[in-house]
């Protein structure tokens, strides 16, 4: 019975996040100019075929559709793509801060715990009171 509960959450969490994975997908296209203008426009002087390279490169070339499919393929595969501003895979920028996100993670459970575990049991030695 718990095992099937699980199962189904899990099965509801797959289309949610496929969902959120398309409204990422088209926020990121409602920015001004496409990602390569962005990330050219620090570089300063570029070639008009050097950013149609690019644009190949990145498979904003091709229709919004099939960028969108391309993206959910990679996505499913793991790849999350390439960082435009830090022109570095997606991935390893995660990996990089994965260490530091779950520590501060585990800082904030053990203080929600020493805080939390004290006051419960108060509460329940003192029911019906104010304290």
């Amino acid at each position: 019975m718990r095992a099937v509960k699980i199962l189904e959450r899990v099965l509801v969490t797959i289309p949610i996040m496929f969902g959120v994975a398309i409204v990422v997908f088209f926020f990121m296209r409602l920015t001004p100019g496409d990602p390569v203008d962005i990330m050219m426009g620090q570089a300063g002087a570029v070639t008009a075929g050097e950013l149609e390279q690019l644009r190949h490169e990145f498979n904003l070339d091709k229709p919004l559709h099939v960028q969108l499919w391309l993206f959910l393929k990679d996505a499913v595969r793991g790849d999350l793509g390439y960082s435009y501003i830090q022109k570095q895979p997606v991935s390893k920028l995660i990996a990089e801060r994965l260490p530091a996100t779950i520590e501060l993670a585990v800082g904030a459970l053990l203080f929600a715990l020493l805080i939390s575990i004290p006051i419960g049991i108060v509460s329940a030695v003192k029911q019906r009171s104010l304290i």
